[in-house]
């Protein structure tokens, strides 16, 4: 075991440690905990589950409107082939944290042919379309729903909701502008950077151009709207989720309306930036933290939700991605280590 992986599971322990403690220090009702856990209604949470699974779906659809610019039609895969590369990436990613990411790119290169570094051009752009569909729901949630008007710091997530909106603009303006003029955009930039520092003026130069071919994988204006489709559609389904596990839980867990559940998920995304291998991170303790200070939940019910959120958004991917891994042959420990040292 590397010395990188002795910190990292050493940091896993002590913040279970303190949580331990934490809880042990709040007076933490255990059978109050197990009780929310056996009242989840099992259809609802099988639903909530098969809208993540349908997210997959939607991902694959995407992935090959990436890929047509770079095949000829007669190459070209069908998205079922591909959705198999989804949910294993998404299970390494579960289990290996983030060094799983780079799986999904490494199959769908072995399964085209096309360069390992093709496709993580195409996880860019990909990224490129998921925040900008995130924030606009997200965003929008905020500044148009009189639910949240309700709720502590509303104001503030007003305010927040307009800022986001005009950070999506700006990004649009940025890829719009990179994809007509990328040469123009790569100098301009190099130019900026440069009065701190020419190396990084450079270096950004370099970025930017390489960011201007990564934009070539939307071949067309229909491929544009198909790729924009699939995104609302994926994150839409990741909505639904949210909203179906909510509505699993006895009140006032399931009292959460679409706005609230909107919010929620919204806390939850952004805490998951923090992920550790097999454990999750800052999406827990964000819906965690999101459910007592904002809606009033109990600490024991508040608990239950945030860890079956958790389990229906990123856990439940294992099983279909392990019987994926079983029936294309494929050794998830290779697959990262290997996709790690392509990168």
């Amino acid at each position: 075991m590397n010395k990188r992986r002795i910190a990292l599971w050493t940091v896993v322990v002590l913040l279970a440690a303190f949580l331990l403690w934490k809880i042990h220090q709040s007076h933490f009702d255990w059978h109050a905990f197990w009780l929310a856990c056996r009242q989840v209604n099992l259809p609802l949470f099988l639903l909530a589950t098969l809208m993540v699974y349908s997210n997959s779906v939607a991902r694959a659809v995407r992935w090959t409107i990436f890929l047509k610019p770079s095949l000829p039609p007669e190459q070209r895969k069908p998205w079922w082939t591909l959705l198999g590369a989804q949910f294993i990436g998404f299970t390494g990613l579960a289990i290996f944290g983030r060094v799983g990411e780079l799986i999904r790119p490494y199959l769908v290169s072995r399964r085209t042919g096309l360069s390992f570094s093709s496709q993580i051009a195409v996880v860019a752009v990909e990224r490129i379309f998921d925040l900008a569909a995130f924030g606009i729901l997200f965003a929008g949630n905020l500044i148009v729903s009189p639910q949240l008007n309700a709720l502590p710091y509303h104001e503030l997530f007003h305010k927040l909701g307009w800022v986001i909106a005009a950070m999506i603009a700006v990004l649009a303006a940025f890829v719009i502008a990179v994809r007509v003029a990328g040469e123009f955009m790569a100098r301009l930039i190099r130019h900026i950077v440069g009065i701190l520092s020419k190396p990084a003026g450079q270096s950004a130069e370099v970025k930017v151009l390489e960011f201007r071919n990564g934009l070539n994988v939307v071949g067309s204006t229909s491929d544009f709207i198909g790729i924009v489709v699939c995104s609302f559609a994926l994150w839409g389904a990741v909505a639904i989720a949210y909203v179906l596990t909510m509505k699993a839980f006895p009140a006032p867990v399931h009292n959460l309306t679409i706005a609230h559940c909107l919010l929620l998920m919204g806390f939850s995304v952004v805490g998951g930036i923090v992920t550790l291998p097999g454990v999750g991170g800052g999406a827990q303790a964000l819906t965690f933290g999101a459910l007592t200070r904002l809606f009033g939940v109990p600490a024991e019910l508040a608990a239950s939700a945030a860890i079956i959120m958790y389990f229906v958004t990123t856990i439940n991917v294992i099983l279909p991605g392990l019987i994926y891994a079983r029936v294309e042959s494929v050794n998830l420990r290779t697959v990262a280590r290997e996709s790690a040292q392509k990168s």
